[in-house]
């Protein structure tokens, strides 16, 4: 009898050692990479969130600033917007809405105000010493904060061209 004894211990203790598989601290383990791992993921989700509301505003600020420009540009030298030269002008952008009509809403992008300057030079002579020549500059910034990679910050684009004034 006590031959069997020994033959069932022994052929319980091989038949553990061919067992396989993870032990639980293993398991706690892979499972504690895994949650990093997917922590960071999220965290590059976030920041790539963060970076396409910055360009998308950025976007809208510099395409209302080509159009500020381009309707400045298209004007005549007779026109009242070139009898203010030197300081900042706001620009109206509904001209009939004298209390809101500087400000532009963008749905999706938040608000804008825009201004402008007309430089025509600092003698008669024109802009840089050419004749008939100024120099517009239009800056578009965000009315509040917007949200952007390294946090809230006011957004603001300024753009400049020479016109030919006759």
């Amino acid at each position: 009898m006590q031959n069997d004894v020994e033959v069932a211990v022994t052929t319980m203790s091989c038949s553990n050692k061919a067992q396989s598989g993870f032990s639980l601290v293993e398991l706690l383990v892979a499972v504690t990479i895994l949650a990093v791992g997917l922590l960071g993921l999220a965290e590059l989700q976030i920041t790539a969130m963060k970076a396409n509301s910055q360009s998308d505003t950025i976007t809208v600020a510099t395409s209302v600033a080509k159009g500020v420009l381009e309707k400045i540009k298209a004007k005549n030298r007779r026109d009242e917007i070139f009898d203010v030269v030197g300081t900042a002008q706001q620009w109206s952008f509904d001209p009939d809405d004298t209390a809101s009509g500087h400000i532009l809403e963008v749905e999706g992008a938040g608000s804008y105000v825009a201004t402008y300057d007309i430089d025509l030079g600092p003698s008669d002579d024109g802009f840089m010493g050419v004749p008939d020549l100024c120099q517009i500059r239009v800056r578009v910034s965000s009315q509040g904060m917007l949200m952007g990679v390294t946090g809230l910050k006011q957004r603001s684009v300024e753009l400049s061209t020479l016109k030919r004034i006759f």
